[in-house]
């Protein structure tokens, strides 16, 4: 039998939570989720969801890792005080290289049984909504049935 989008998505988060990640001192203050964060979060959430993984004997799927960070507070009497456009980015390449670090640092995982592995295809950083900014990993995962 095939494995499904929940699934897998399931085996990334027990990857995750167990991960470098969430283990860290300096972890994301916020929580992992599956497909969607709690609504008007303003936290650093990770979030796992799907983009498609297919039928075949040897199943190839594509997952996203998204993990939130607010955007910079300027403190009373900052000149930029009230501007919260600007990318907390000495944040964002700290979860940037533990997220790394969690998911193999370019290297494939593979499970116990050696049926299944991911590996990180890309990362990028996109402006959000809310005053923030997030780190997108684009996630390959196989699994041979």
């Amino acid at each position: 039998m095939g494995f499904t989008m929940i699934s897998v998505m399931n085996m990334l988060y027990q990857h995750i939570t167990h991960s470098e990640l969430f283990s860290d001192v300096k972890k994301p203050n916020g929580k992992l989720c599956k497909i969607q964060r709690p609504a008007n979060s303003d936290r650093e959430d990770v979030v796992i969801n799907g983009l498609g993984l297919d039928r075949e004997e040897v199943q190839e799927g594509v997952f996203n890792v998204n993990v939130y960070v607010p955007n910079l507070k300027y403190p009373f009497g900052h000149p930029s005080f009230g501007d919260k456009s600007q990318p907390d980015t000495g944040r964002i390449l700290y979860l940037n290289n533990l997220t790394n670090t969690a998911l193999g640092t370019g290297e494939e995982i593979w499970n116990e049984a050696g049926t299944c592995c991911f590996n990180v295809q890309q990362d990028n950083v996109f402006e959000d909504s809310n005053n923030q900014h997030y780190i997108n990993f684009r996630i390959e995962f196989y699994i041979t049935n």
